[in-house]
């Protein structure tokens, strides 16, 4: 009886460590922003982070912005602002009139 007693004691703690572990790890992340699994610095100079995006999306109203609105950003103003701050001189890509 006491050996089932220190297993369940041991697995209890077990489950209990690996429950805080999650709920330690998932407070740092945003199931809802898919640039999370990427430290902001790789998303931003990395080779398949934003330039990389900004060179094989040129339709970002159809990705960028919606996403970027709905996270209460703003849409090209958001990217202008960012653009301005680091200097960056760019022509973000406009919606065709439909």
């Amino acid at each position: 009886m006491d050996r089932k007693r220190v297993v369940r004691s041991l697995i209890t703690f077990s489950l209990l460590a690996a429950l805080v572990a999650v709920l330690v790890i998932s407070q740092n992340r945003d199931p809802s922003n898919p640039h999370t699994a990427v430290s902001k610095d790789v998303w931003i100079h990395g080779p398949r982070g934003h330039g990389y995006a900004v060179l094989n999306n040129q339709q970002p109203w159809k990705q960028c912005y919606t996403c970027h609105e709905k996270k209460g950003l703003g849409g090209e103003e958001y990217c202008q602002s960012c653009h301005d701050q680091s200097g960056v001189k760019v022509v973000i890509p406009k919606k065709p009139a439909q």
